[in-house]
């Protein structure tokens, strides 16, 4: 059988191929630059504005109350003896209100009664003794006391709620604990107090009221702040201090008085508040003014 031999087609030498070179990129135009540029700063100043939002919201407090952890005085300096005293807090476990007891001479004109006195938002009860001196000379029982976060008073810091809420607690701590009933009780509030004064005094019945240099509401200070100025306060206050709405559902005597040399917002007030009441500018009057003031104030609301 023959032999068959294959040939196989020879194969040309390999030539590299020509091959179109790339296109190159696509240039990105100035106007979609621009557009990302926007977007990446208008959400950077949405996530600013909302973080500015939330800091606000978290921290308003910081704005209004200004405590202090010191106890640098008490009434015993001046000789006055004074009993130390804690008040609990309902409902918070052991928690407790640092409160000063000054009791009137057992044969003074009002040793029956009492003045519960509700203190700025600044310091803390020493900043209170030249003005509780004032009062218990007046022959009265002065019982004072520190909102939570000031003084020694337990909490971490205050807000309007806690401090009503202590307020409360301490009214009802006087009535229930010690027994001194409404109509032997004379409200005194100074500063912001003058807030929780008011708050107190349309819950309650209390023989009198005195309201000492109220403050700006709240949302007048946040506007002297040019950051709050910027944000939604409508939707993000939580804070109000405005004695204003409570004053109508008072049916106790008032007493306004004014230290500072701007009345306008102590005149506000008084025209807001119902009869009986009376105001009075100690501004430029007499150190011994303020003192005789109270003392007729007394004897008209504890007769």
């Amino acid at each position: 059988m023959p032999k068959i031999v294959s040939r196989s087609t020879p194969v040309p030498p390999h030539r590299p191929s020509r091959q179109t070179p790339p296109e190159p990129p696509p240039l990105v135009s100035g106007r979609w630059l621009l557009s990302a540029f926007l977007l990446t700063f208008l959400a950077a100043a949405l996530c600013g504005y909302a973080t500015l939002g939330l800091l606000f919201y978290q921290g308003q407090w910081q704005l209004l109350f200004h405590p202090s952890r010191t106890i640098s005085g008490t009434p015993l300096k001046a000789g006055i003896s004074f009993d130390n005293l804690e008040v609990p807090i309902p409902g918070s476990g052991h928690s407790h209100l640092n409160a000063w007891w000054i009791p009137a001479a057992p044969a003074s004109q009002y040793a029956t009664d009492t003045v519960l006195y509700l203190h700025d938002a600044q310091g803390s009860l020493s900043d209170t003794v030249p003005a509780l001196l004032t009062l218990h000379s007046l022959g009265i029982n002065v019982f004072a006391f520190d909102y939570r976060g000031f003084g020694r008073s337990d909490g971490r810091h205050p807000t309007e709620r806690l401090a009503t809420a202590d307020s409360v607690a301490v009214w009802t701590w006087l009535t229930d604990t010690r027994h001194i009933l409404p109509r032997n009780i004379v409200l005194c509030g100074d500063g912001t107090g003058t807030v929780f004064a008011v708050h107190l005094a349309a819950r309650f019945a209390p023989a009198g009221v005195i309201l000492e240099d109220p403050v700006p509401t709240a949302r007048q200070i946040f506007l002297t702040d040019a950051r709050a100025r910027i944000l939604p306060l409508w939707l993000l206050q939580k804070e109000h201090l405005d004695p204003a709405p409570g004053l109508a559902r008072i049916h106790a005597p008032l007493l306004f008085l004014n230290r500072s040399s701007d009345a306008t917002r102590i005149r506000a007030l008084y025209n807001a508040a119902p009869y009986p009441k009376r105001i009075y500018d100690l501004h430029a009057a007499p150190p011994a003014a303020a003192a005789e003031t109270l003392r007729r104030f007394l004897d008209e609301v504890l007769r």
